[in-house]
């Protein structure tokens, strides 16, 4: 017997929460639902995908505690079609059905035992440490457009996160291009290092991306999992196993040649230009002449696009090209007015900084020229 009573927007807002954590690839029918636990503290709603879980609390009135599985989907897009400030009731007399209640809407869902759900591991507030949540909001929007996506290459399908001398590094690459960015933290006696997958950022960004006054979040670590907690939301999820690659060897030391230029203007100009690839993977040319940055691409004469920007640059011509879509997902991510791009061969990485933050690097494999 379970029966609970809350508000349709709370309920949902908490569904949605944890449903993102779930794989529509699952071949585990239990992990399609939501695990529902009732008791004398609230509603606690759970999902996991056997490597990422989210876990959050929801304000509710619970007549009857006890515990349950409800297929995620239908019930999310039941919610959805209620007006917004209804009351709702959960109630299920023997475990294998539930009744959805709101005014005189219903609906009835199977249910699966929490016996066939996982366990999630409970948060253990020893040896956390805590962090900014809106520095770490900022920091993951500068990195993870650049993790991996190739899954033979499992250690760059995370982001590398370490913690030492009062300093925070978050680091991702797919061995094109990496992203680095260093803020300074205000727990001055952590030291943590580890792997975290995509998914985990992703679900950690969306927390903390949806919440205006972030505040801090608590981060701790196992032997192979992580787990943060903000507010009423814990996510958890297993550690990336294996060593990055040492980035400090990538990224250059220094440059010959340094533009100061208005990021939107090359994100523009670089937008407009991709639009003469014609296709993914072809790259767009800089090239440089006194006070002139071209940029432009064509395509097997069928599409020819350029733009011209005004620049600080005397000396001799200079030309180097990237995928456009490296530049374009750094530049949206960065929301900074000026960047500098600095460039020192046509066949060694080119790097993206914005103007007073000596403490983000954005490094760039060049391409050949079409």
């Amino acid at each position: 017997m379970i029966e609970i009573h809350c508000q349709k927007d709370e309920l949902l807002k908490g569904v949605q929460l944890v449903q993102s954590a779930i794989s529509p690839r699952s071949t585990l029918p239990v992990l399609a639902n939501i695990l529902f636990e009732a008791d004398g503290e609230g509603l606690r709603l759970s999902s996991t995908d056997l490597e990422v879980g989210v876990r959050c609390q929801v304000k509710a009135d619970v007549k009857s505690a006890g515990s349950l599985t409800i297929p995620a989907r239908p019930l999310s897009e039941f919610l959805r079609t209620l007006d917004d400030g209804r009351d709702v009731s959960l109630k299920s007399a023997d475990g294998q059905k539930i009744e959805i209640k709101s005014g005189r809407d219903r609906c009835s869902l199977a249910c699966l035992p929490k016996d066939d759900y996982p366990v999630l591991p409970e948060f253990n507030m020893e040896r956390a440490v805590s962090l900014n949540a809106a520095l770490l909001r900022e920091m993951i929007r500068k990195t993870i457009f650049a993790v991996s996506t190739d899954e033979t290459r499992y250690v760059l399908n995370g982001v590398d996160l370490v913690i030492e001398k009062g300093k925070m590094v978050l680091v991702a690459t797919d061995g094109r291009r990496l992203a680095f960015v260093e803020r300074e933290t205000t727990d001055k006696k952590a030291t943590v290092g580890a792997i975290i997958p995509t998914k985990a950022v992703n679900e950690l960004a969306r927390v903390l991306g949806a919440d205006e006054k972030a505040g801090d979040l608590q981060m701790a670590f196992t032997d192979n999992q992580v787990t943060f907690k903000h507010k009423n939301v814990i996510i958890i999820s297993r550690l990336i196993e294996g060593n990055f690659p040492n980035y400090e060897q990538v990224i250059p030391k220094g440059h010959d040649i340094q533009l100061r230029l208005k990021a939107k203007q090359v994100l523009a100009a670089t937008q407009r230009a991709a639009v003469g690839t014609l296709e993914r993977g072809g790259s767009v040319r800089y090239s440089l002449t006194d006070s002139t940055l071209q940029i432009s691409a064509s395509a097997q004469g069928r599409v020819e696009v350029e733009s011209e920007l005004e620049v600080a640059y005397k000396g001799e011509p200079f030309a180097i090209a990237f995928n456009p879509v490296y530049l374009i997902d750094a530049l949206n991510a960065l929301e900074t007015d000026e960047i500098f791009l600095e460039f020192s061969t046509p066949l060694n990485p080119g790097v993206v900084r914005p103007v007073g933050d000596d403490h983000y690097k954005y490094v760039v494999m060049p391409m050949q020229a079409n």
